[in-house]
């Protein structure tokens, strides 16, 4: 019996010291962590400001995927590996403008169509945003102001298909948080926007169509709106409709710089508004 104690002591302090040295394991790794993700913090806050000097030194007249900003930049640092990436919000629709007025309503509702999302949605965003349809009625909460983040749609009760992606026999949507903003002017760039969004410009736009545009800015960036005409079957009568709805240039950027030192990555994420020199977004993670 004294055997059977002994021996049952012995196990215990054993399984003790392994706990103890696991638990020394886990915490030398997270103080690991710690000091590589503040070291990396300060290689990403002294890197923002050149980022900043050199958008605010780019043609602010137009802006296309052929620019510098647009082109994803990585380096070695002593620290591990640097990567920037540049997005224009612009390219995006905003949500916030979606009561504006009927056209914008339009566009929103034209976007749902393309992804295979019920229209509906846009009473939802209408009545969050303080600005409700006549006699629409919704037990949903309200927010009654402008959105901060696109995230905030799961409020209007939207599936993670709608909002991340979905498949539906041989073809793929893709998910609406990746064609939306709550950042931009208001103003879509013609020559940054995704497919989807240009065809939900106007009915007209159809796929083919969007494909011709996206091809010809690939060689010949827009340098005015009106330069959509000479896109083969883009009539003066598109260019009429949808105008005052876009640009050539962009005024947000959202800019993520990601330092990656073994297997610890550390982003800064900010959104910076240009014309304004102003950063609206800022979150590190």
């Amino acid at each position: 019996m004294i055997v059977v104690l002994v021996l049952a002591f012995f196990l215990t302090l054993g399984g003790l010291v392994v706990s103890a040295l696991q638990s020394s394991s886990s915490a030398e790794r997270f103080v690991r962590e710690v000091y590589i993700k503040q070291q990396s913090y300060h290689v990403l806050t002294s890197v923002i400001p050149y980022i900043l000097n050199a958008l605010r030194k780019e043609d602010a007249s137009v802006d296309t995927l052929q620019d510098p900003w647009a082109l994803p930049f990585l380096v070695e640092t002593e620290k591990g590996k640097l990567e920037v990436v540049i997005n224009d919000e612009d390219r995006f629709f905003n949500l916030n403008t979606v009561g504006d007025g009927n056209v914008q309503r339009e566009i929103f509702e034209r976007l749902l169509e393309l992804l295979k999302i019920s229209p509906g949605y846009s009473e939802r965003l209408l009545a969050w945003i303080g600005k409700e349809p006549p006699n629409f009625q919704s037990e949903l909460p309200v927010k009654g102001a402008p959105m901060d983040s696109p995230y905030e749609l799961r409020y209007l009760g939207m599936s993670d298909e709608d909002l991340y992606g979905k498949e539906e026999g041989d073809v793929s949507y893709p998910g609406l948080l990746s064609l939306v903003t709550t950042y931009s002017s208001g103003r879509i760039n013609v020559n940054t926007a995704p497919k989807y969004i240009l065809m939900a410009l106007d009915p007209r736009i159809d796929g083919p169509l969007a494909d011709r545009i996206i091809e010809y800015r690939s060689s010949k960036p827009f340098k005015k709106v009106d330069d959509l005409v000479l896109v083969e079957g883009f009539t003066f009568d598109i260019l009429h409709r949808i105008r005052d709805l876009v640009d050539v240039k962009s005024t947000a950027f959202r800019i993520r710089a990601t330092v990656k030192s073994g297997d610890v990555e550390t982003t800064l994420e900010i959104v910076y508004d240009r014309s304004r020199n102003r950063v609206l977004y800022k979150r590190i993670y």
